[in-house]
């Protein structure tokens, strides 16, 4: 019996409920040591795919097989020969292994391949007008009266550090489709700038608080405490739909869809938040999140959860990493990142997709996954990509 074959036959007496102690070892041992990604799975995990079965059935027996979700699992590796999910065999009903082999990096078409995963891609626009495209072999900048990259080298070409009687003048980090950067504010906050996003923020700070405006798009903020005279400088980050003080330190703000609402997730420490009309009234309700928290913010509605912060901000580290997300919701990541533009054929996919994916591979080995599950697609024309109706596996 040939190694996958093998585990094959594990993995379907696992979920009959006939395998063994020292099969579960070996069938988790072997799972593990072939992810190139940190995807675990315990020895112990028979008692927790136990209770999902249930619920799992449970549903089943309410509704009917052709509106039940399959929840797909997404693996990157184009060397591993596997990509095992139980959750998948469950949910669909049967027991298949939704695999990667060598042979199948064949399948995506060379126009897909050819295209490049975003990068450091980004404008400076100072106050006096001027647009400034960034290295992009640097990966951030450090922001002041000297402009500098984090290498230490001069945007500006000038020192202008002793100039402290200027007025207060405002710079606009601005990242396209396809781009990212990196900035370190003058009181040493961080700021990761995603794709197709805005922010700005003065070249130095007041005293009396500190304040960045998130125009568009998303960004995640490592704020760094700072005391002046023995008091605390608050820090605000606003846009036009809301207003978060920040009393902790890291947090990320997505306003990519801000029909849908504005999305404030706290990775560590806390900061409140608040809807903020275009006309400046704020209104009453505040409402402070904590590690692990969320808020969904839409007009003057403020809902919150409970979540898992990774998936909204693993982007900052190099990943995609897809929580029960729809084939919509991951098609506008890989839009946003590899700057295409994306058409569906399909009217309606119930399908759900769970798993990391590397920003840094090419669009050919992000759809490959997807293509496991029968999602197809089409290259019509160079970054026009068409979602087709399912195929066949």
């Amino acid at each position: 019996m040939s190694n996958l074959k093998r585990y094959q036959y594990l993995a379907s007496k696992w979920l009959n409920g006939t395998i063994t102690k020292a099969e579960k070892i070996e069938f988790s041992q072997w799972y593990n040591s072939h992810s190139d990604e940190k995807i675990f799975i315990p020895t112990s995990f028979a008692k927790d795919e136990s209770a999902l079965r249930e619920r799992i059935l449970l549903k089943v027996r309410q509704g009917t097989h052709l509106s039940m979700s399959r929840r797909i699992s997404l693996y990157s590796s184009k060397r591993v020969a596997i990509a095992v999910s139980l959750a998948v065999f469950i949910l669909c009903g049967i027991g298949y292994f939704l695999h990667l082999r060598s042979d199948d990096n064949q399948i995506q078409t060379v126009e897909l391949d050819k295209i490049q995963p975003g990068g450091n891609k980004a404008t400076l626009t100072l106050t006096d007008g001027r647009i400034i495209d960034l290295s992009e072999q640097q990966s951030g900048l450090i922001i002041g009266d000297n402009i500098q990259y984090l290498d230490g080298s001069s945007l500006l070409g000038e020192d202008r550090s002793q100039d402290g009687n200027k007025a207060l003048s405002y710079v606009t980090l601005s990242t396209p489709k396809g781009g990212q950067y990196q900035a370190t504010l003058p009181d040493g906050t961080q700021i990761w700038l995603n794709s197709a996003s805005s922010v700005k923020f003065p070249s130095r700070f007041e005293d009396a608080y500190r304040e960045v405006e998130l125009l568009a798009g998303e960004a995640f903020f490592k704020v760094k405490p700072y005391k002046k005279n023995d008091f605390k400088i608050p820090f605000y980050v606003k846009n036009g739909h809301q207003l978060v003080e920040v009393l902790g330190t890291q947090f990320n703000i997505n306003a990519y869809e801000v029909q849908a609402g504005v999305v404030t997730t706290v990775v560590e420490g806390s900061v409140a938040v608040q809807p903020f009309e275009l006309s400046q009234d704020v209104h009453k309700s505040r409402v402070v999140l904590t590690s692990g928290d969320q808020s969904v913010i839409k007009g003057a509605e403020v809902s919150v959860l409970h979540v898992d912060s990774e998936s909204f901000t693993a982007w900052k580290d190099g990943y995609f990493y897809f929580n029960d997300a729809d084939i919509y919701t991951v098609m506008k990541e890989f839009e946003r990142w590899y700057d295409i533009e994306v058409k569906y054929e399909i009217s309606k996919s119930d399908d759900l997709f769970v798993g990391k994916i590397p920003r840094k591979v090419t669009l050919g080995t992000a759809l490959s996954v997807l293509k496991k599950a029968g999602v197809s697609f089409e290259m019509s024309d160079y970054r026009y990509l068409v979602v087709k109706n399912k195929t066949n596996n």
